[in-house]
């Protein structure tokens, strides 16, 4: 049997604009090309997969159930682009949570592998012929120490002026 091949994303400032603590389907806003980009590499073949930490859930933030309706709402605005996504996986623990049954470290949590992981397992995925991408070092250590290759999106903001060593296997400013 043929493994399949999978394109991961990291969810906010990658697919999404990332407000801070997202906690309401309305402060869903794509992010230009995004949606152009996944339509692609679903027609390259690859398998599209959120993987993306919510530590928001065990901070008190959001509940698990608002995060269900904020990914339907990202699947609604890909899907009126002609995108869509194979799965969402995320990692509601912190180990800083307020919420008891989300305090708890994970392997999970990016940069952990264990998002990644699962999706291989669960969706057949060859993590070797497959890619993650990130807007941060978190994602692309994921993404390394699963095995795939990485991008990390660095969009052009340099706060100190300096850009940090970055591991990424390839470096791009969006997701097209």
């Amino acid at each position: 049997m043929m493994s399949n091949a999978a394109i991961f994303f990291d969810r906010d400032g990658t697919l999404i604009h990332d407000p801070g603590y997202l906690n309401h389907p309305d402060q869903v806003q794509l992010l230009d090309g995004a949606a152009e980009a996944l339509r692609e590499l679903r027609g390259l073949s690859y398998k599209t997969v959120v993987v993306s930490n919510q530590s928001g859930v065990a901070r008190g933030i959001v509940t698990e159930e608002m995060l269900e309706r904020i990914h339907a709402r990202l699947c609604e605005l890909l899907a009126a682009k002609g995108a869509s996504l194979d799965k969402v996986y995320y990692c509601p623990y912190h180990p800083d949570g307020v919420i008891d049954q989300y305090r708890k470290d994970s392997d999970w949590r990016k940069p952990k592998p264990g998002m990644l992981l699962a999706a291989a397992k669960e969706m057949d995925i060859d993590l070797a012929k497959s890619w993650m991408i990130g807007d941060n070092e978190r994602d692309v250590e994921a993404g390394r120490t699963a095995g795939c290759k990485t991008i990390l999106i660095r969009a052009s903001r340099s706060e100190s002026g300096t850009t940090p060593p970055c591991h990424a296997d390839h470096v791009a400013v969006n997701m097209r």
